[in-house]
């Protein structure tokens, strides 16, 4: 668990992490987003619940459930089941247990078993749903990171990314997103059988204005060692503007640093020709294996990983 001292940098206020109250706003939405994966069960979940933009008091959330042999089970609900405490969506519920260090998410309800082939390569089909549950816990061990803040964040220890200072960018800015990485553990049910859950994860919560539109494609990757070191970085090319930033949280007594990040994954581009990507992944080498370097107090430091599954959502404008 991350010492106090260094749980958040921005000094943020914890009441960020409840639900925030309804704005008449255009486009005006809440987010959560939720993953953990355990690399040995070969299990784990992805969650995107949040107001959909017709009526803020009602939450959407989709849902992916990793299995191994790269099968998922994967959701679409919809609901006004939210507290105070976190979003909801039918069976599907994020609560905020303590802000800034405790999330849970729970489920008990259908889900549609597809192959990841065929969730990254063609739009889901409706077909018959089987039983499944989980219970899992978030616990916070990489401190409490503002996006925005984090993007200015020139007084802190390392190198700051490149920021542009248009008015454009600015007016974008005015959305509030925080992301923390941590541990999931907990309990998956699928087919009767129960699988315990030990794994990396990282959830963000996110208000504002928002449209997808101006994206053209990202990347974002969040890694987090036995150590309790964790590791950021994100690069977002969008219409006319792109945005990079990262940073590294080493555990040994130092607190976050903001690091330049100098190379990462292929992103696509207005130019990009369609299909010239592989819409799976895991059968591009380039893709499989991406590598990540950062300019730090230390020196250039790399990141390579290995992806061991994947799954397909699509979004539309505004934040469908």
């Amino acid at each position: 668990m991350i010492d106090d001292k260094f749980l958040n940098p921005f000094d943020i206020d914890p009441a960020v992490e409840l639900p925030h109250a309804r704005q008449a706003v255009t486009n005006w939405t809440e987010y959560c987003y939720f993953y953990g994966y355990d690399p040995n069960a070969g299990m784990g979940v992805s969650i995107h619940i949040g107001r959909e933009p017709t009526d803020t008091s009602i939450w959407r959330g989709t849902l992916g459930i990793y299995l191994p042999n790269g099968e998922l089970l994967v959701a679409k609900y919809f609901g006004r089941d939210g507290s105070d405490r976190g979003p909801g969506a039918g069976p599907l519920r994020l609560r905020c247990v303590v802000p800034m260090r405790t999330w849970s998410a729970e489920f008990n309800g259908l889900a549609t078993r597809v192959s990841r082939t065929s969730i990254m390569t063609e739009a889901f089909k409706d077909a018959p749903a089987e039983l499944a549950s989980f219970h899992l816990v978030f616990e916070g061990i990489g401190p409490f990171w503002d996006a925005e803040k984090g993007n200015r964040a020139a007084d802190q220890p390392g190198i700051v990314l490149d920021m542009e200072k248009s008015e454009e960018k600015r007016k974008h800015l005015e959305t509030h997103h925080w992301e923390q990485i941590g541990v999931v553990t907990g309990d998956i049910t699928v087919g009767g059988k129960t699988t315990r859950i030990v794994g990396g994860g990282v959830r963000d919560h996110s208000h504002g204005a928002r449209d997808y539109w101006p994206i053209i494609g990202s990347t974002w990757a969040n890694a987090v060692f036995p150590s309790g070191k964790v590791f950021n970085a994100v690069f977002m090319r969008m219409i006319g503007r792109e945005i990079k930033f990262g940073y590294i949280f080493r555990n040994d007594g130092s607190p976050l640093e903001v690091v330049k990040l100098i190379e990462h994954p292929f992103v696509v581009s207005e130019d990009t020709p369609d299909r010239s990507v592989a819409a799976d992944p895991l059968t591009d080498e380039s893709l499989r294996r991406p590598r990540y370097v950062v300019e730090t107090s230390r020196g250039r430091e790399v990141l390579e990983a290995e992806l061991l599954h994947a799954m397909g959502t699509t979004y539309l404008s505004p934040n469908f």
